[in-house]
């Protein structure tokens, strides 16, 4: 049985395992002829005690964040995708990845880059890619470094 995907959304957060994600994600739209989906959700909840009312760091981020895609876009184009979309999201990355984005992109697949967190930090902050496993109402795949041992 084959499945066919036509948004693949792709968390981007700047680690290294996310550049795996893009990397299969990429490879992935190619063989489906699908839409790309290049997402970054800039986490407010680290930033609400710093810059309550100082929009200028909110800029800075978002700015940021559009450097970032817009460098993925590009490697994207030149591997021959067409259908490129960047999304940023202000807000918990978590719910956002998990149900808001992909609802509202109607988006088919969620791939996110696994993380390096070992079982007590996972007690301690969580992992994202656990709680979108959890709360998403599509596919998800999460990329593993295969070169990495932990």
């Amino acid at each position: 049985m084959s499945h066919h995907y036509e948004k693949i959304l792709i968390a981007i957060d700047g680690s290294y395992e996310s550049e795996l994600a893009f990397e299969k994600g990429v490879n992935i739209a190619l063989r489906n002829n699908a839409e790309l989906l290049l997402t970054h959700v800039i986490d407010t909840r680290a930033l609400q005690s710093v810059a309550t009312f100082d929009t200028y760091v909110y800029e800075k981020l978002e700015q940021e964040a559009e450097e970032v895609l817009d460098d993925y876009e590009k490697q994207a184009r030149d591997k021959g995708l067409t259908k490129i979309k960047q999304v940023i999201e202000f807000g918990n990355p978590k719910t956002l990845l998990a149900r808001d984005i992909p609802d509202k992109e109607k988006a088919d697949l969620i791939m996110v880059g696994a993380t390096g967190l070992n079982t007590f930090e996972r007690l301690l902050i969580g992992s994202s890619s656990e709680y979108i496993m959890r709360h998403a109402k599509v596919d998800l795949l999460v990329v593993r470094d295969s070169e990495k041992t932990f």
